[in-house]
């Protein structure tokens, strides 16, 4: 999905796609202060870029960021991640949308990770303990355009949810707390593996 202007991106990445247009009265929900649901540990490496080539004999390229997710809360829980991906060019996509079968095994080989497990798996029980970690990766294809600014939406991490009702509709919508990551990315589309990667900002929102 693209958005159709610059208006709509900025909404998105402010977590605010479909409220805040249509009430300026309402406050938009943050996260709690005092954690009471419980939060996953997130820890992650820096985007990259990584070549593959197809069946078609094409050459493909995609981002990818790499992770451990650890259960340091006082019981079992479920893990179930879904990741944003958007861009200051517009472009918007959810991680694994558009991605070769082979991409993983080709990113498990170069991080030369034996226990990573394939993201379209990783979703399931996760224990307490850093001895029970799952460790994976986010995958999505390399933008045609241009882009000096990636924003990750990790979603899954925490219990802590919100309803509301939208200000125009009245529909209730349910707000999940997710991590917000920003990296400027320069470079150039012609040559993404010299993109040079840095983190511009991390924080938790409810979207």
């Amino acid at each position: 999905m693209r958005f159709r202007s610059a208006t709509a991106l900025v909404l998105f990445v402010g977590a605010a796609t479909l409220l805040l247009a249509g009430s300026t009265a309402t406050a938009y929900p943050e996260p709690s202060l005092i954690g009471r649901a419980w939060q996953l540990s997130f820890r992650y490496s820096k985007p990259r870029v990584i070549t593959i080539r197809g069946l078609d004999n094409r050459q493909r390229w995609y981002w990818y960021m790499s992770y451990t997710v650890i259960n340091n809360s006082n019981a079992e829980q479920f893990f179930v991640p879904e990741v944003t991906v958007a861009t200051d060019r517009g472009d918007m996509i959810t991680a694994g949308s558009g991605v070769l079968g082979g991409a993983f095994s080709a990113i498990k080989k170069e991080i030369g990770d034996p226990l990573l497990e394939n993201p379209a798996q990783v979703s399931g029980r996760i224990l307490i303990g850093k001895d029970h970690a799952k460790a994976s990766v986010v995958i999505w294809p390399a933008f045609s355009k241009d882009i000096d600014q990636l924003t990750l939406f990790v979603a899954g991490l925490s219990g802590e949810k919100q309803a509301i009702s939208h200000p125009l509709t009245g529909e209730e919508i349910v707000l999940r707390k997710s991590l917000m990551l920003s990296f400027d990315t320069p470079g150039t589309p012609h040559s993404p593996q010299q993109h040079q990667v840095k983190l511009r900002s991390k924080q938790w929102v409810m979207r």
